[in-house]
């Protein structure tokens, strides 16, 4: 995402200038909260602040001007622009859009990327029953779009997801949706190369993970810092810092291998199916 490569680089420019962002903010007349939104691709700068923002970082003169072209470059539209999201899910998808590979503990549902239609349906009108019939629908049709970046032509996105055995016998929209939703599930990762699940069972036990779900987003640049995205009834988190993405990503490498293999996740899934009458 432009902003976000943007964001990154401004901090970098200020962090050798070696000014903090209060004082980035008061140079260019802004709070430090808009320069930190800034910094984390949650804002669009304006080309006003940017220059300014170069002026004060004293900036080279090679950076100024790769920076000022990147900034009105004409953006490609993104097709999630034709919905009307919720707050802060654009940059969600945004974000997922342009990652590699996403790896995922999913601990109530099946994961979105890998939901049929009919339970994610069935997960909208139970997370979002005050909604109108009109806005579940636009919204289903868009999570339905968004599973192509599975089956796009150039480089599929790559999906490991760690699903707690809750997200198998919950029985969300019913028992005929849920054996359903099994069955594709089964059926996904038994034959895509680019989806990988593991099923974390009960009798496993306490873990690292247990307050909730997350999503490790990896970009194909290897310079591209990770970002962990956690959903909670407070709002959305995205988490850029070392510290927090090497925590999320040591907390996923400790659940793969609390998690059954790939081999046993499909046979628990089948026997799982099978005992779903």
């Amino acid at each position: 995402m432009k902003r976000r490569k943007i964001g990154r680089e401004l901090a970098n420019l200020r962090e050798t200038s070696r000014l903090t962002i209060e004082e980035a903010g008061q140079a260019i007349g802004r709070s430090d909260s808009t320069i930190s939104r800034i910094e984390n691709g949650k804002r669009d700068v304006q080309i006003i602040e940017l220059k300014a923002l170069l002026e004060a970082y004293e900036a080279p003169a090679e950076t100024r001007e790769h920076l000022l072209n990147l900034l009105s470059a004409s953006p490609e539209q993104a097709w999630w622009t034709n919905f009307d999201l919720p707050p802060n899910l654009d940059t969600y998808i945004g974000l997922e859009a342009e990652a590699a590979t996403l790896r995922v503990y999913a601990l109530a549902a099946v994961h979105s990327l890998l939901r049929t239609e009919d339970y994610a349906r069935a997960v909208l009108r139970g997370t979002s029953s005050s909604s109108p019939a009109g806005q579940i629908d636009a919204l289903l049709k868009f999570h339905m779009q968004r599973q192509q970046v599975l089956t796009r032509e150039i480089t599929p996105l790559d999906i490991v997801v760690v699903l707690d055995e809750a997200c198998l016998w919950r029985q969300i929209g019913g028992l005929d949706c849920q054996r359903e939703q099994l069955k594709y599930l089964i059926q996904q990762a038994e034959g895509v190369p680019n989806i990988v699940v593991q099923v974390l069972p009960y009798s496993k036990g306490a873990h690292s993970a247990l307050s909730g779900s997350f999503t490790i987003l990896d970009f194909p640049d290897p310079t591209e810092p990770a970002v962990v995205y956690v959903d909670s009834p407070a709002g959305s988190l995205y988490l850029q810092k070392p510290k927090d993405t090497r925590r999320f990503d040591q907390s996923h490498s400790r659940l793969r291998g609390l998690a059954l293999d790939e081999t046993e996740s499909l046979r628990f899934m089948k026997t799982v199916l099978k005992e779903m009458q």
